[in-house]
């Protein structure tokens, strides 16, 4: 296998500005945020010593399972495929799982800075309070999934060009409730629909473990994010600013649809990317396994009063209108009471 590609030590900057706000009143004002909070502290775990990193993980090992990884499972009935040998398709599924735990390494990095951004901006104790046990969270993420690649992997990808973009405009937004649309809601739905199928997938129980814990912590994130918004956005919103809000999910759910696949390991391994791209999209739109990621995130954007007349043809021609009454679950887990 390749070793040690990619792990590189650049840094990139990207100009993010916004206000941050002292609240004086420290009363609950939210019950479901600051349910969120107590759920919070009774759900932290250690990454250092509630994982087994003592067991070895063989890279040409089986990993993921090949009916649920969709690097896999999308691409084994096309010539492509048939005409890798052995060595070639067991160098994939290494190539491929290594690229997906880098995007979620740098995923979690991202969500870092604008967690601790929208701490800093929101005007609620109750948000702050959890915001604060986000911004822990996600530094624990970006933990495992970098010791995973480095310990058990040796490989590591940079962050993908195709999604460098919506990282780009989550950090440049100066306005919180967009940061939170479009980190909390959109991002956090997808990556809880990612992290689901991989944990799904796993074999290696380390990796299985690993992605128990992390997918515990998101859906977490993706309750705030939609508490947040549901009562803000159907009292705060003109017009214009709703149409904005619309088009600003949808342009992320659009994005993101088409970018989940791994181009750059591929390249590495000298295939042909459009053949990939067209023969994996074809395989999806058969077996709904690329979409099935999105569940939530439609669902989320109907429960915050933003999948409106206008939008549901949109969202209907990229084939996420389908899930827009998907039970949200970890929305009815919180005990307000608590």
């Amino acid at each position: 296998m390749a070793g040690r590609q990619g792990m590189g030590t650049g840094t990139w900057a990207v100009q993010s500005v916004m206000d941050a706000v002292m609240t004086w009143n420290y009363d609950i004002e939210r019950p479901e945020l600051r349910a969120l909070y107590e759920k919070a502290k009774r759900e932290q775990w250690n990454a250092t010593t509630q994982l087994p990193w003592q067991q070895d993980v063989d890279p040409e090992g089986p990993i993921l399972d090949d009916d649920i990884n969709p690097n896999v499972a999308l691409l084994r009935d096309s010539d492509i495929w048939r005409r890798m040998t052995p060595k070639e398709q067991t160098r994939l599924r290494y190539e491929t799982l290594a690229w997906n735990l880098s995007q979620f390494l740098h995923g979690e990095q991202l969500a870092i800075f604008v967690a601790g951004q929208l701490t800093a901006a929101v005007p609620w104790i109750d948000a702050k309070l959890y915001g604060s046990t986000q911004v822990v969270d996600e530094a624990r993420h970006a933990e495992v999934f970098y010791r995973y690649l480095h310990e058990k992997l040796a490989h590591e990808y940079p962050l993908s060009d195709t999604t460098k973009g919506i990282f780009a405009s989550i950090l440049h937004e100066s306005r919180w409730d967009l940061k939170y649309l479009g980190l909390q809601v959109v991002l956090e739905g997808l990556a809880m629909g990612l992290f689901t199928r991989m944990y799904q997938a796993a074999i290696d129980p380390l990796l299985k473990e690993l992605f128990h814990f992390v997918r515990q912590d998101e859906a977490r994130h993706f309750a705030f994010g939609v508490l947040s918004l549901r009562d803000t956005y159907g009292a705060m919103l003109s017009e214009a600013e709703r149409r904005e809000r619309e088009d600003y999910a949808f342009e992320v759910c659009s994005v993101m649809r088409g970018r989940t696949y791994p181009k750059e390991a591929w390249e590495a391994m000298g295939l042909p990317v459009e053949g990939c791209l067209q023969a994996m999209r074809e395989a999806a739109r058969r077996s709904q396994v690329q979409l099935s990621a999105f569940t939530r995130v439609t669902s989320a954007l109907k429960t915050i009063g933003l999948l409106t007349d206008r939008m549901r043809p949109h969202y209907a021609q990229i084939g996420l209108l389908k899930y827009e009454d998907t039970p949200l679950e970890e929305l009815q887990t919180l005990d307000v009471a608590a």
